[in-house]
């Protein structure tokens, strides 16, 4: 209430990103939400390589091989991840999901100096979920949209897309 008897409202836009957090390993990662299509159990992606669902083929994706990271896929919460970023489809196997998060723009953070390579492509940034440091992953890297082959005059060359920097809030 304000002086005069009022009620003063105080709507305040505080912009948020949704992530899935999930686990590989020791290694917890967020995907940007608005790309996860689904969550599956392993009798429900079936044994194929490829998921069909609603009539979309994900094709797999290995991000523990894309992150050297060493995983055990034979746990009962493991899972796979149905992602698309609109054009791309790739079903993702994760040890875990551990949960939905949404987070204020301004609390994605830059990767630190120490990230110096070709870890830029692979991260947009960082965040914090509960007690833990994650890692989110770029889409557009895991789909293998950065490394597009192109054929030129008989032979293959591989291009790379070149992502900007990223600041904070910019990884959301």
């Amino acid at each position: 209430m304000s002086l005069r008897g009022h009620l003063k409202s105080t709507n305040v836009l505080v912009e948020t990103a949704s992530f899935l957090v999930v686990r590989l390993g020791g290694s917890y990662l967020a995907l940007p939400a608005d790309g996860v299509r689904g969550v599956l159990t392993p009798e429900e992606a079936g044994h194929e390589q490829a998921v069909t669902a609603s009539g979309t083929l994900y094709q797999p994706v290995d991000l523990a091989q894309l992150l050297s990271l060493v995983v055990d896929l034979s746990g009962h919460e493991m899972r796979t991840v149905l992602y698309s970023n609109g054009h791309s489809y790739g079903a993702i196997c994760v040890e875990q999901v551990v949960g939905l998060t949404d987070v204020e723009r301004k609390n994605c953070l830059p990767l630190p100096p120490q990230f110096q390579c070709d870890e830029r492509r692979w991260f947009g940034g960082m965040l914090l979920y509960e007690d833990l440091l994650v890692l989110i992953v770029n889409p557009a890297w895991m789909l293998g949209e950065l490394a597009e082959v192109v054929s030129v005059a008989g032979r293959e060359i591989s291009q790379l897309v070149t992502a900007g920097p990223l600041t904070v809030g910019g990884s959301c």
